[in-house]
C-alpha cells in the first residue's frame, strides 16, 4: 500500500508491507534514527508545549479528561489498581500519562528523544532519560510497571525495546502497550488514509495477533488484549478522504478539533461495535515471577 504523509507533509511516498501470517504492516524504506527523528516537526502533537493561558486551559482540561478516561479501562487499569511502585513510560512525551501517575503515587521514569519535550515532563515530577531505548541504558529489575502509550509503532526494532523493557521490569511487573489497530475495520475501509497510518513517523502496524506474538517473544506471559475507540480515529480518517490532508496539524486549532472529536465519540464507538472493534489496540501482559 503506497501512502504519503498527510499531517505533517514530509516529502515523499512510502509503502505499508503486510505480513500473510499476523497481518501485521512495517513501512518502507527503512530509516536511521536520525532520519526517524527529522519526520518530527517541532510542533508535533505531544511534543509541543502549551503556551498562553487559553491554551494551557483547554490543554490541561483535555489532559485531565485523557488521565480519568485511561484508568477506567485497560490497560492503563491494569496499573491503576496496583499499589504505588516503580514505573517506566517509554516514549513519555510532556508526561502527560506518567505526570498523572506521578500525582497518584508513582515514581516515574521516562524516556523520550524530544529535549523539549523531556523538559515538560521533568516539570511534572518525572525523571527522564533524553533519549530512546536503544540509546539508554535501563536498570535490570528495577521497575515494577512500563508503559508504551502509542509509542512503539515508532521503532524500527519493537521486538528489541520489548526485550529491554522485559529485562527491566521486575518479577510479576506488567508491562502496557497501546497502538493503533491496524486489524480494525477503520484500517481496512480508509486504507492510505486510514488516521492512524501516519507513515512515516509509525515504521510497525500492529495487528492483536502481531502484538501478542510480539510480547510472548520477548518474554512476557499472560498476554491480553482488547480494543476501544479513540475520539480522533473516525473524524480524522473522514477529514483525510475528504480533504486528503490534515486541517489542523497543531497549535490551538488541533487541541479544539481533537476536543470537538470527543461530540461523535458515541457514534464511533457504535460503528467500531458494529463493525468489528476499535482504532486502538491494547495490551496487558507480566514478567514471570511474583511482583
Amino acid at each position: 500500500m503506497a501512502a504519503v504523509d498527510r499531517l505533517h507533509g514530509v516529502p515523499g511516498r512510502f509503502t505499508v508491507v503486510r505480513c500473510r501470517v499476523c497481518g501485521a504492516g512495517r513501512t518502507l524504506p527503512p530509516s536511521s534514527a536520525e532520519q526517524i527523528a527529522a519526520y518530527y516537526p517541532a510542533d508535533y502533537g505531544p511534543f509541543a508545549a502549551s503556551t498562553g493561558r487559553l491554551f494551557q486551559l483547554i490543554s490541561r482540561a483535555i489532559r485531565a479528561w485523557q488521565g480519568f478516561a485511561a484508568s477506567r479501562r485497560p490497560p492503563i487499569s491494569s496499573i491503576a489498581g496496583l499499589p504505588p511502585g516503580d514505573g517506566l513510560d517509554v516514549g513519555c512525551g510532556r508526561g502527560d500519562l506518567a505526570g498523572w501517575l506521578v500525582q497518584r503515587g508513582w515514581r516515574m521514569t521516562g524516556i523520550e528523544p524530544s529535549a523539549g519535550a523531556a523538559a515538560a515532563a521533568r516539570a511534572r515530577g518525572v525523571t527522564v532519560l533524553e533519549g530512546t531505548l536503544g540509546t539508554e541504558q535501563l536498570p535490570g529489575e528495577a521497575f515494577d510497571a512500563a508503559v508504551f502509550q502509542q509509542s512503539l509503532e515508532h521503532t524500527e526494532e519493537p521486538l528489541a525495546d520489548l526485550q529491554r523493557v522485559f529485562a527491566a521490569l521486575r518479577p510479576g511487573g506488567v508491562v502496557c502497550v497501546s497502538v493503533p489497530n491496524f486489524g480494525s475495520w477503520q484500517a481496512r475501509r480508509f486504507g492510505s488514509r486510514w488516521f492512524h497510518l501516519d507513515v512515516p513517523r509509525h515504521r510497525v502496524h500492529f495487528t492483536a495477533a502481531a502484538l501478542a506474538q510480539a510480547l510472548e517473544l520477548a518474554g512476557f506471559a499472560d498476554v491480553r488484549t482488547t480494543t476501544s475507540t479513540s475520539p480522533v480515529g473516525l473524524p480524522a480518517s473522514l477529514q483525510y478522504r475528504v480533504f486528503g490532508r490534515c486541517l489542523f496539524p497543531g497549535g490551538l486549532a488541533l487541541r479544539i478539533a481533537a476536543g470537538l472529536c470527543v461530540l461523535v465519540l458515541p457514534l464511533s464507538a457504535m460503528s467500531d461495535h458494529l463493525l468489528g472493534g476499535g482504532d486502538v489496540l491494547h495490551a496487558v501482559a507480566s514478567k514471570p515471577g511474583t511482583r
